[in-house]
């Protein structure tokens, strides 16, 4: 069973919105002792879009999913010293608040090594640990537009903000892996370490591919998805919705022109190499979108690909039509689970598979569902919980 393989770890997850739950999630899948660590009004991601007693808003049920959780006040001394309790024994320790705001709290990483020199820890910023926005709040959108992956429709209309998330999904991948790396040296070592990413450098990561400059070059983009190529975009259909086209290859191109009966273009020396075709990219896609609006977006796309031309349809990003895709579906990539209060809930499944197996998940935590349990396994006494619950320090 995938859901015990790491279950001889334990994460105390002491973070918010995407990327640091995201990060200890791929753990709790495993089957780490993850325990999700809130403040008394919850993280802001489990009230980012609903109400939180009792619920949770989407951003927390997919991040949080598979742990347990407890609310604990690490601005008040007898808070600081629960989180101190709970790291004595933790193999990672995950935060993600600007720097310097856990060294405050006497929780940073000297701070928890100084207990215990084997701790994992990992720290998630969003610009990183130095410079000078260190300091600064930063969100996904904003690092669409810092490294320039925002892309602008066209000349008249202003850049726009990708379809899905960059930094928020690639920063807990890069933070996990080389987690893992610093518990394998610490199994050899003893040693725990400081691992330390941002979504800064997950959006740097992103794009890394694109970033590539030999200085005594002119810089020159690579054709990619935010560029002009010919045969490369989203082409409307005749009942009024779209299909990505990516004829990427020469021989892809020639096939596509020959099936929208442009032979002309298909036999012009040009095209015949993605240079040309970057250079008239929008003319050429242009006269591609003439064609594919002639044909239903079920009839194009299928008969694209009978032909070995990457095609997919353009879908609004719901979960009920994913749900009922066929390739989704024999691969196994939405699971259904019950919730204590929302009845039956879908979500991605984890995405990968061990020796053909994909690990299960279970619901988010309730707003300090697991308080009590996990402070008795610390060796608090019912007496010494009652207290700090009437003190507000764990709810």
């Amino acid at each position: 069973m995938l859901e015990s393989v790491l279950s001889d770890l334990k994460v105390v997850d002491v973070t918010s919105m995407i990327a640091g739950p995201t990060m200890a999630r791929f753990f709790a899948e495993l089957g780490a002792n993850v325990i999700h660590v809130e403040p008394p009004r919850g993280d802001d991601g489990r009230n980012s879009g609903s109400a939180y007693l009792g619920r949770e808003a989407p951003i927390f049920s997919a991040s949080n999913r598979s742990k347990r959780g407890m609310v604990v006040d690490i601005k008040q001394h007898e808070g600081q010293r629960i989180l101190r309790r709970l790291a004595r024994d933790a193999d990672l320790f995950v935060q993600n608040s600007p720097p310097g705001v856990m060294e405050k709290y006497g929780l940073g990483y000297e701070d928890l090594s100084r207990i215990n020199p084997a701790l994992v820890y990992v720290s998630i910023s969003a610009w990183g640990a130095a410079g000078p926005l260190a300091a600064s709040p930063g969100y996904d959108v904003l690092f669409q537009g810092f490294v320039g992956t925002m892309r602008k429709p066209s000349e008249d209309l202003p850049p726009h903000f990708n379809g899905s998330y960059g930094a928020d999904p690639t920063a807990p991948m890069l933070a996990a892996f080389a987690a893992m790396v610093a518990l394998r040296r610490r199994d050899r070592t003893g040693v725990g370490a400081h691992v330390q990413t941002s979504l800064l450098e997950a959006t740097m990561d992103n794009i890394a591919t694109r970033l590539v400059l030999a200085d005594a070059e002119t810089e020159i983009a690579s054709a990619s998805p935010g560029r002009a190529l010919g045969g490369l975009g989203a082409f409307r259909c005749l009942d009024g919705d779209y299909a990505v086209i990516c004829a990427w290859t020469d021989a892809q191109f020639q096939k596509l022109c020959q099936l929208a009966d442009l032979a002309h273009i298909a036999d012009e020396p040009k095209y015949c190499g993605r240079e040309g075709r970057i250079e008239d990219g929008i003319a050429l896609n242009e006269v591609l979108d003439n064609w594919t609006s002639t044909l239903g977006r079920t009839e194009l796309v299928a008969h694209l690909r009978s032909e070995g031309i990457p095609c997919a349809p353009v879908r609004g990003g719901g979960m009920r039509e994913l749900i009922e895709d066929p390739q989704i579906q024999a691969n196994g990539l939405i699971t259904a689970i019950d919730h204590p209060t929302k009845g039956l809930m879908w979500f991605t499944s984890p995405a990968y598979t061990i020796d053909g197996e994909r690990a299960a998940i279970r619901p988010a935590p309730m707003l300090g569902q697991h308080t009590d349990e996990v402070l008795r396994e610390h060796g608090l006494s019912p007496g010494e919980i009652a207290d700090l619950r009437s003190g507000g320090v764990v709810a």
